[in-house]
Formats: C-alpha cells, sequence, structure tokens
C-alpha cells in the first residue's frame, strides 16, 4: 500500500470518525434548524445483534477483496466476470439483510412493517386498501382528478405507481392464498414481530394477505437495492477494466442512504437509473463501433427510454436521468452527432412508447399528473420555505454522507485525479446534479431523494482508487471504514418514520 493510498484511508477514517462523533454528540443539527432536521434515535442497539451485523459485512468486504483480485487475472470471455457478479449480487442482498439487526428495536427489520403501513411514513398503501382497492381501474383512470385535490407531501408530489403496486401485491396475495401462507411463514422473526405491534397499536388484526403484501413490498426494495451492483457493474464496465467497475459495484451495497432508507421505495429506484444509464451507454458505443449491430444498439436505447418511462409511474426524479442518459449519448466518443442523435430518439421512442401504452391502459394522461406533481411540489417550498444558501452548502454534505465518506473521497480522487478515464455517466451526472443543485429544487431529503444519482457517481470512485494503485487490502479497508459509518448512523439517525 503506497503512501497516497495510506493517507487518503487515513483521511476517510477521520472523516468518518468525525461524522459519528458530530452526530454522537447532539450538538450539530442534522439538517438547517426550523427547516428540515433528520431526527436521532435515542433507543440502543442490542450487542448481539450489532455483533453480527459487523460480522456480516467484515465477510462482504472479504468477498469484495477476493473479487477485486481475481478479476486482474484475465479470463475467458466475461465468465469470470459473470460468476463473480453473481456473487456480488447474492452478497449484496445478504450484507443489506445483517446490517439492520444492528440497528435498535424499531430500527432494525420491524421497519420493514411499520413504514408502509404508517399513513405518515409514506401513505401509499394507505391510499391503496382504503380508496384504490374497490376498483383499482377506476382510480388510476380518475388519478389525473384525484391528484389535483392532495397536499404537497409525498402523495401529491407522486405518480400512482406505488399505489398501483400496493394494490396490486394485495390482489395477488387475496388470490394466493398458499403464496400469502408461505410469505407470512417465511418471515423474519423482526418483521413478524412488527406486524403483531401494529395489531396492538390499532386494536385491530391486519389481514394474512396484507401482512405478505407490505412484507413482499419490503422484499422487492430489498432485492431491487442490492441488485442495483449489476447495472451499475454493466455501467462501469462500457468504458473501464473489470477491477474499476468491480471497485465500484461493491460500495454501493454499504451506503448509508442504500441501507437507512429501505424498506422505502427510494431505495429501489437505483436500480432503474443504474440499468436505464448502463443500456443508454452500451446503446452509444454499439452504434459506434465499426460495423457493430445497430439492432442491439437500438433495442438497447428503447429499453433505456423504457426503463425511465417505468420510473416516470413512481417518481419524477427520473426526469433529470433522462437528462443524463442523454448527455452520456451526446458525449460518447468516436461517433458521429448523426449517430448521436439517433441514440437519443430511440430512447425518446422507448420513453413515449411505454408512456402512450400505460396511459391507453389506464386512461390516465401523465403528462396532467406530472404537471399536478410538479405543482404540488412547488406548492411544497411555499409552505415550507427553505433558506437557498444554506442548503446550497448542507445538500452535498448530505450526500457525501449518503454514499458513505469513503466512497465521497475515492469519488473525489476520480474525478480530480483522473478526468479522462472517468467513464462518461459520472461526469454525466455530476453535472446534472450541479444543475439540480444549483435550481434550488430539493432542499432538504437530499439522501433520500438524491439517492438514484449515486450508482453514476461510485463510477468515478473506482477509477479513483484504482489509478493510485490501490489493491484488495484497500478494496477491504474501504469497504469496512463505509460499513462502520453505517452501522453507527442507523443506530443514531431516524429516517424511514415520520419527523
Amino acid at each position: 500500500m503506497n503512501g497516497k493510498i495510506g493517507l487518503i484511508l487515513s483521511t476517510s477514517a477521520v472523516l468518518v470518525g468525525l461524522s459519528i462523533a458530530v452526530v454522537f454528540s447532539g450538538r450539530v443539527p442534522l439538517g438547517v434548524p426550523g427547516e428540515w432536521e433528520w431526527l436521532r434515535v435515542k433507543v440502543a442497539p442490542s450487542a448481539p445483534g450489532l455483533l453480527l451485523a459487523a460480522a456480516a459485512v467484515a465477510g462482504y468486504a472479504l468477498y469484495a477483496a477476493l473479487g477485486f483480485r481475481s478479476l486482474g487475472v484475465p479470463s475467458a470471455v466475461g465468465f469470470r466476470e459473470s460468476v463473480w457478479l453473481a456473487g456480488l449480487a447474492a452478497s449484496a442482498v445478504a450484507v443489506q439483510i445483517a446490517i439492520p439487526i444492528g440497528a435498535a428495536d424499531e430500527y432494525d427489520l420491524t421497519k420493514w412493517a411499520y413504514v408502509h403501513y404508517f399513513p405518515s411514513s409514506t401513505g401509499y398503501y394507505d391510499v391503496a386498501k382504503r380508496q384504490a382497492m374497490g376498483d383499482p381501474w377506476k382510480f388510476l383512470a380518475d388519478y389525473p382528478v384525484w391528484i389535483a385535490s392532495q397536499d404537497s407531501l409525498h402523495i401529491g408530489t407522486h405518480p400512482p405507481g406505488l399505489i398501483a403496486l400496493h394494490c396490486c401485491l394485495i390482489r395477488a396475495m387475496e388470490r394466493s392464498p398458499r403464496t400469502a401462507d408461505l410469505l407470512n411463514g417465511l418471515m423474519p422473526p423482526q418483521v413478524a414481530a412488527g406486524f403483531r405491534q401494529l395489531e396492538a397499536l390499532d386494536r385491530k388484526p391486519i389481514p394474512r394477505a396484507d401482512r405478505a403484501a407490505i412484507y413482499l413490498a419490503s422484499l422487492i426494495t430489498l432485492l431491487a437495492c442490492a441488485g442495483t451492483v449489476v447495472p451499475l457493474y454493466l455501467l462501469a464496465r462500457e468504458s473501464v477494466s473489470p477491477q474499476v467497475a468491480w471497485a465500484a459495484s461493491v460500495l454501493w451495497p454499504l451506503a448509508p442512504a442504500a441501507n437507512l432508507f429501505q424498506p422505502d421505495a427510494d431505495a429501489a429506484y437505483p436500480l432503474l437509473s443504474a440499468s436505464a444509464l448502463a443500456l443508454a451507454s452500451w446503446a452509444a458505443r454499439l452504434r459506434g463501433t465499426s460495423g457493430g449491430p445497430t439492432f442491439a444498439s437500438i433495442i438497447m436505447a428503447v429499453a433505456s427510454g423504457m426503463i425511465m418511462a417505468f420510473g416516470m409511474a413512481f417518481t419524477l426524479a427520473f426526469l433529470p436521468i433522462g437528462l443524463i442518459a442523454a448527455l452520456v449519448a451526446l458525449s460518447t466518443p468516436r461517433l458521429t452527432w448523426s449517430r448521436k442523435i439517433q441514440v437519443v430518439v430511440w430512447i425518446g421512442v422507448g420513453f413515449l412508447g411505454l408512456a402512450a401504452v400505460g396511459w391507453l391502459s389506464t386512461s390516465a394522461n401523465p403528462v396532467v399528473v406530472w404537471r399536478w406533481n410538479l405543482l404540488h411540489h412547488a406548492q411544497f417550498y411555499l409552505e415550507y420555505p427553505r433558506t437557498y444558501l444554506l442548503w446550497l452548502l448542507v445538500n452535498p454534505i448530505e450526500l457525501a454522507v449518503a454514499v458513505g465518506l469513503p466512497s465521497a473521497v475515492w469519488c473525489l480522487v476520480g474525478f480530480i485525479g483522473d478526468r479522462r478515464y472517468v467513464p462518461r455517466a459520472g461526469w454525466c451526472a455530476l453535472v446534472v446534479l450541479a444543475l439540480v443543485h444549483l435550481s434550488g429544487r430539493n432542499m432538504g431529503e437530499v439522501a433520500r431523494l438524491w439517492m438514484l444519482f449515486l450508482p453514476p457517481l461510485l463510477t468515478a470512485a473506482g477509477v479513483g482508487l484504482t489509478r493510485l494503485g490501490g489493491g484488495p487490502k484497500t478494496v477491504f479497508a474501504t469497504a469496512l471504514l463505509v460499513a462502520i459509518a453505517t452501522l453507527a448512523l442507523q443506530t443514531m439517525i431516524q429516517v424511514v418514520y415520520p419527523v
């Protein structure tokens, strides 16, 4: 390990230690006082749970280091990469199940039951159960009118995707009692305890189908969040070596935001953003290859647009992801402008095509829905004013903590130290994120709202780590530092319950 690597790891360790000390002290606000602050957890975690979580992240860090070393050796086309990547996806699921075991009671896996059920946490299950389940198709058809009367909080600023998802899950569990019983039987004890606590709180039973549906929604979020390592690896692999792509990907499952915000749906969106950007990147690359497969490029571009349209059924945060995808295509080297524009057009075809299918199948005009979402979002800042200059300073700090301070340091090293080697998606994401930040569209909760920007930014972390000569030991140390930050923060900060 050379001197530069040691200095960067030491700096990261100091930053992690300082951040933990600052949060633990309770003297520094976790946001802007009077405008938005994350609350603090006042319950201590159990020592056995914390030790189990620590052992799990240590095992994951070891796997990350071994994979990095293995991918430095040439192998048959794609075989070794595929095996290690499949193992990484499975390891990501395992470690993201283990990490919350180290949190305090009601902040551990218990939250898999609580978060979807509480109207003030998200509210989508509540709307689905109380208003949409009677006739889901009519509810969707009326959504452009219904959304106009909603407030400027969660429901009013989002399309109906999550409400529709909960309707589908509840109906599926009602129609398949055996599946519902299986899910209830396989439910971790902490999740089952959460449902029992909710029943005691409400003094009424929660139907088995509903319990299974809520648990399944949390499982989907987990699998999507952990599975983000696959499109993230492919996104980076479009322009860098296997080791660089691996170094970027292994940091994602340990990121504080990716763990603390589960089972909130925002933790699932990075799978869609990374997939859309990976497809756009590869579509542009294939289009630029002399004699390359034009049909494959078109399919990938259309698929990229369709994924973003699907994402827009859940959140308007995919609008800037579309801009990133377009910039990625337009910045592709050795590709004529006519071909660059063709890729962008095909992405647009995929987006508009799926949006049109959604419109025709539900009779809900998405443009009207999105317009009301934007109006409610603007209304939010009229009802809850924010100080622009203060958030201009706070947002980058919160985002760095969200991705993991050691990862943020490696991102900085990559962007500054080897600008030409950082994948286009990383630079395009940085530019668009800067524009979003300066626009003042998000002043508060960026750790949650900007989570889907983190995968492309992590490609720069992989570059920074490897270009300075970092090896398996560096990957292991970095992963451990990020994990320490995550394990500590989840015992001190409340993020998924009502503020």
